[in-house]
């Protein structure tokens, strides 16, 4: 698809982003200066509230699988286990990660939210920013308490775009599903190379599913979605995707909301790797004909995270050995005896190796780079994605049947800059 101007963008995400029955919004910020960096300045935070007029059994989260997380994860694994749940509260700029008192903050961030509204079920907490930080616990209740008479059940717009960090536009998505719908939203740019799922992600839906079943589902939709996809090799420690129900629709099966929910989250993913720090092209690689899916997924994988082959294609530089380099390591990383012969690469359609050699060419090389450079995101971005263009490759084992495919985001100078300074 393709988005010549920003209106363009922005009317998509306006269809997109209407909340589902039974659900209301709102955003906030404040100000406040971190104790750990207090000649750093002023700090803005944003807020992000997403509550259900009516509290839920359906509910479903699934979290970083980094043995360091954040305190909001810790917080979040027990509320698994409750019996309902109201809503989340998001917060940016302060990832609640590795300080002292922040598993009591998350937890007091959770009942505030119950005692101001009146609820009897608890919040989500979910926070995103500088690791190491401790948040502004007093300033996030005075902005709540604010927060309260400034809720709406329109869009969810405004509250897609409080969350963002480093993120240069909104990402929301949308699909019926039965009587109901299913919306979700992400925020995330950096850090990403997810072991559950990605960044923060929450889906919201009136279908009222089972909560057993859709645990089981959202699991499946997850490691198909989420879990395939990278930017940069790092597993944050604040990952979360949560999916929540208001139950106002009667659940269609699990075949429709299989497909529903998976057209949402692997959408979403996508959009997670487009808006990639420093993203210049975004990269599928499929593997097919390996031994098994987990084999199939690994070779993608270090193909899609190979540093040089990342910097190949951010060049329009259709130098394919990179490429035939990183998959070679990986095999042999894992003993994995590939049969040259067997093997096939293609790059947007045309093969550049078969037999056991490259079928290369001047011909071959101007369209390598033409394809390269018409599948190309400018940098810095201009505020939204102008096209969803990927650079596709192939590569055919031919050694077994199972498949899988990564979705990446290739390497420029601009990602290093951003991550340099993050902090100054």
């Amino acid at each position: 698809m393709l988005y010549p101007s920003f209106s363009a963008y922005q009317r998509r995400l306006r269809k997109d982003a209407v909340l589902p029955d039974g659900f209301e919004v709102g955003v906030g910020s404040l100000e406040f200066v971190p104790p750990e960096r207090p000649n750093g300045g002023v700090q803005k935070m944003n807020l992000g509230l997403i509550r259900m007029l009516q509290p839920t059994a359906s509910f479903a989260g699934v979290f970083s699988r980094n043995a360091f997380p954040g305190w909001p994860i810790v917080v979040g694994r027990e509320l698994l286990e409750s019996s309902q749940i109201q809503g989340v509260l998001v917060n940016n700029r302060v990832a609640n990660v590795g300080v002292e008192g922040g598993l009591e903050a998350s937890w007091r961030l959770s009942e505030f939210c119950s005692e101001i509204f009146g609820d009897s079920a608890p919040y989500f907490p979910s926070s995103t920013g500088v690791i190491g930080w401790a948040l502004p616990l007093k300033e996030i209740e005075a902005a709540l308490t604010d927060l309260k008479g400034n809720m709406s059940t329109g869009l969810i717009l405004e509250f897609a775009k409080a969350i963002m960090t480093t993120d240069s536009w909104p990402k929301v998505r949308s699909h019926d599903c039965g009587a109901g719908r299913i919306l979700g939203i992400a925020k995330g740019a950096g850090m990403v190379e997810p072991n559950m799922a990605t960044a923060l992600a929450f889906i919201l839906t009136d279908v009222d599913f089972p909560r057993d079943v859709g645990r089981r589902i959202f699991l499946e939709v997850v490691d198909g979605s989420f879990n395939r996809i990278s930017i940069d090799g790092e597993t944050s420690t604040s990952d979360s995707v949560f999916l929540l129900s208001s139950c106002l629709h009667s659940y269609p099966g699990n075949d429709e909301f299989r497909n529903a929910l998976m057209e949402v989250s692997f959408n979403l993913a996508e959009d997670v790797v487009r808006n990639g720090e420093g993203c210049a092209h975004v990269i599928r690689v499929s593997v097919a004909g390996a031994s098994n899916t987990a084999e199939a997924h690994r070779l993608a994988r270090a193909v899609a995270n190979a540093p040089l082959s990342k910097l190949a294609i951010r060049g329009n530089d259709p130098n394919v050995g990179r490429i035939l380099q990183s998959l070679g390591a990986e095999c042999g990383r894992l003993g994995i005896g590939i049969n040259p012969k067997k093997l096939e690469l293609g790059i947007g359609g045309r093969t550049v190796f078969r037999n056991g050699a490259f079928h290369l060419g001047k011909k071959m090389e101007e369209f390598l780079h033409s394809y390269l450079k018409d599948s190309e995101l400018p940098i810095p971005p201009h505020g939204w994605p102008i096209h969803e263009k990927k650079v596709e490759i192939e590569i055919a084992l031919n050694m077994g049947m199972a498949s899988a495919s990564v979705i990446a985001s290739d390497l420029s100078e601009e990602y290093v800059k951003i991550n340099s300074d993050y902090r100054t």
